[in-house]
């Protein structure tokens, strides 16, 4: 029910404001579709809201596999033997422990049929960019061989919290499990029982005033490795609350910035900023192969906000 402090805000804000993180097209959609309704009635998204109102959004209506895609992944590359795509961020690659999500996994028939397609290595739900797959068994061990040697190499664009002091550096930490949080990571300066050495190498690519953008080549493929090593120096990556990332919000970094009444801030992207930019790799038949995938738009249009109002910028 609407409480006075939301009188005169929109529908759609209302919904942007309650609901998950989500593209402000699903929520069109949901509205087009009927699913929502304001006193039992559908109504547009313009609608504003009166003391009393009683919203209903009927999930249950909703197909009971939701696309996060409007189509399947972008392919960046293909060979008779490998296929590179650029993974939207909020798929996993393999199916989530409830099962309701296959992810990527759920996939692979539809982006080749009869291709046998195999994963050979991950990224993180949130992460965007270059996912290797295998055609066939042969070559799933080609590779897989290719990431436990770090022959592969891997580049990641990352914002961060602060601007380092140096251009490059590199992190070396230990990484081992969190005994406290299941699934995720913790660091340390030296080794310890149940902990694996992993290595980064980081380039600052552009300074803000209080932000940076980073190029990250990882040379071992530990999981959380970007998020624990560049946290463990004081940069934590934007958006990644697990690790100590605070949201990007407008109002941290546009002077004279002002919310409409009743609206809470949203971040300007939903998720982490780290996306897989770059993959170089010897395929199959020895040909070296090396694919690039631009930002998504979310994180595009996330640092032009940072290049025109981030105070202070270098």
């Amino acid at each position: 029910m609407v409480e006075a402090d939301l009188r005169g805000v929109l529908l759609v804000d209302l919904l942007e404001r309650e609901l998950p993180p989500t593209h402000r097209a699903n929520l069109r959609h949901l509205l087009g579709a009927g699913h929502v309704r304001v006193n039992g009635e559908v109504v547009l998204a313009s609608r504003r809201m009166r003391v009393g109102d009683v919203v209903q959004v009927a999930i249950a209506d909703l197909p009971p596999r939701v696309q996060v895609a409007s189509s399947l992944p972008e392919v960046r590359f293909e060979s008779a033997t490998a296929l590179v795509i650029d993974k939207p961020s909020g798929i996993p690659v393999v199916p989530d422990r409830s099962g309701q999500n296959q992810g990527i996994h759920g996939l692979l028939e539809d982006l080749r049929p009869g291709a046998d397609l195999r994963i050979v290595h991950r990224l993180d739900r949130d992460t965007s960019g270059c996912l290797l797959l295998g055609k066939g068994v042969e070559a799933a061990r080609h590779f897989d061989v290719q990431f436990r040697e770090s022959l592969v190499k891997k580049r990641y664009l990352a914002l961060v919290h602060g601007v380092p002091l140096q251009a490059e550096f590199a992190i070396d930490a230990w990484l081992g499990p969190d005994p406290r949080r299941p699934g995720k990571v913790l660091s340390a300066d030296r080794e310890k029982p149940g902990y694996r050495d992993a290595h980064t190498d980081v380039r600052l690519v552009a300074g803000y005033g209080n932000h940076a953008l980073l190029e990250c080549r990882p040379r071992t493929g530990r999981g959380h490795q970007l998020r624990v090593h560049l946290a463990s120096v004081g940069h934590a990556i934007v958006g990644d609350a697990d690790y100590g990332g605070a949201p990007l919000l407008l109002s941290a970094i546009k002077r004279g910035y002002k919310l409409r009444p009743g609206v809470a801030e949203r971040p300007l992207f939903g998720r982490m900023f780290l996306h897989a930019e770059g993959l170089a790799f010897a395929d199959v038949d020895g040909t070296p192969v090396a694919v690039e995938t631009p930002l998504p738009e979310d994180l595009a249009k996330a640092l032009k906000q940072l290049e025109r109002f981030d105070q202070g910028r270098r």
